[in-house]
């Protein structure tokens, strides 16, 4: 008993330094898990943004692909125009009209 009277300041001290410890661990563990939900939370969003850039991509490649086509055909139409004689695209369609009218 005297022993713990005389060290009262020690043993304050060292339970102190114990609970500081034990709280110190804990913080660490919830700061972890706090780390890892959070690069958990980034790699998804990193997936979901990824999968609306390949379909961003996917349909912007098949409107190109229309364009595409329809010019093809824009350019058939305008060389079919020129083999015809027409002097340009506007005369023909001029001509197209008054036939029409």
């Amino acid at each position: 008993m005297q022993f713990i009277v005389n060290n009262i300041g020690l043993i304050i001290t060292i339970v102190s330094a114990a609970s500081a410890l034990i709280g110190w661990g804990a913080s660490r563990v919830r700061k972890s898990y706090g780390l890892e939900r959070d690069i958990n939370h980034l790699k998804n969003d990193y997936n979901t943004l990824s999968g609306n850039f390949n379909t961003l991509y996917t349909e912007l490649e098949r409107r190109l692909d229309k364009v595409e086509t329809e010019l093809k055909v824009l350019r058939a139409v305008n060389e079919a125009l020129i083999a015809q004689g027409a002097r340009s695209p506007d005369e023909h369609i001029r001509t197209a009209a008054a036939d029409h009218a």
